[in-house]
């Protein structure tokens, strides 16, 4: 039978499609993982794993032998999950956090510091994903909760809110908008909007207001990063409107842009953290999203 440990590195190479990233994360030297992988091949008498010096992949029959480990090795951790709920106190071991790329570290450079608070020995690994992406790998196991920038209604998931995050315009710093204290929707009449990938909810929401207004919401850039978007911006390329917890990490100290709150018709999107409706966890990730919010309620504005 296969070990447990090859089962790990499977899922590593499954995860990274990179030996020398897999090896990394599993601690140990890569011909240690090669080697162990090519053991587990030998002993399921079948090839998982096909390698050239261009890629790594997996074959079908690897990719639904990943997809069990995983399971496996979900389900030891929640039996020491089951062992450890006689202790109140005792920490979760590991938490994986997925996190949708318009979220990212500007919200968690502010989160963590309480979650490593409340929990220093827990283990926390947290890759960026567009948000179809994360939905996936959180139902196959691959995260433990994820964070989005929108609500998400599925009967196989649960959801914790944690903030509402007001958008704010961002303009450059002279623009004929920078001496206003805040930007009235009708103020952006000729204006390009820069828009961002923050869900369909709020994609509604900007192309309503920016039809109201008279701008025009460029769609163009919507796979761009916040910071690119910041830096068009300061290049003169139109103005954006983006999360005021990002707004207070990055652009404040910026001196070639501004941000100005919108009146009337005030843009927001709701932060969330998502996971498994049947997960054995879901108790210790209410708790962990209780922790999120605590640290985000101060730098919420509206």
């Amino acid at each position: 039978m296969p070990t447990l440990q090859q089962l790990r590195y499977l899922v590593a190479v499954a995860d990274q499609l990179n030996f020398s990233r897999a090896a990394e994360l599993c601690n140990v030297a890569q011909p240690t993982l090669s080697m162990q992988l090519r053991s587990l091949e030998e002993r399921l008498g079948a090839q998982l794993v096909e390698r050239s010096r261009a890629r790594v992949s997996l074959t079908p029959v690897g990719r639904d032998v990943a997809r069990r480990a995983r399971e496996v090795i979900d389900s030891i951790e929640d039996i020491r999950e089951v062992a450890r709920r006689g202790d109140p106190d005792a920490p979760q071991a590991s938490l994986r956090i997925g996190v949708v790329q318009t979220v990212g570290a500007y919200v968690l450079s502010v989160a963590m510091p309480g979650l490593r608070a409340a929990w220093p020995e827990m283990r926390v690994n947290v890759r960026e994903e567009r948000t179809e992406t994360l939905i996936r790998q959180l139902l196959e196991g691959t995260f433990d909760v994820i964070l989005l920038g929108e609500d998400l209604r599925r009967e196989d998931v649960e959801q914790a809110p944690l903030i509402t995050e007001p958008l704010l315009a961002v303009i450059p710093a002279d623009h004929r908008l920078a001496g206003q204290s805040e930007i009235a929707p009708a103020d952006l009449a000729g204006e390009t909007v820069l828009g961002f990938d923050g869900g369909p909810a709020l994609r509604r929401a900007a192309t309503r207001l920016c039809s109201w207004a008279g701008a025009r919401l460029a769609r163009d850039y919507e796979g761009t990063t916040l910071d690119t978007l910041r830096q068009m911006v300061a290049a003169g390329m139109g103005i954006s409107l983006l999360p005021a917890l990002y707004i207070r990490s990055e652009v404040l100290r910026e001196q070639l842009v501004v941000a100005r709150p919108l009146s009337g018709a005030v843009l927001t999107r709701n932060l969330t953290m998502v996971w498994r409706r049947d997960a054995p966890r879901r108790q210790s990730y209410t708790a962990i999203a209780a922790n999120f919010r605590e640290s985000l309620n101060p730098w919420h504005s509206g």
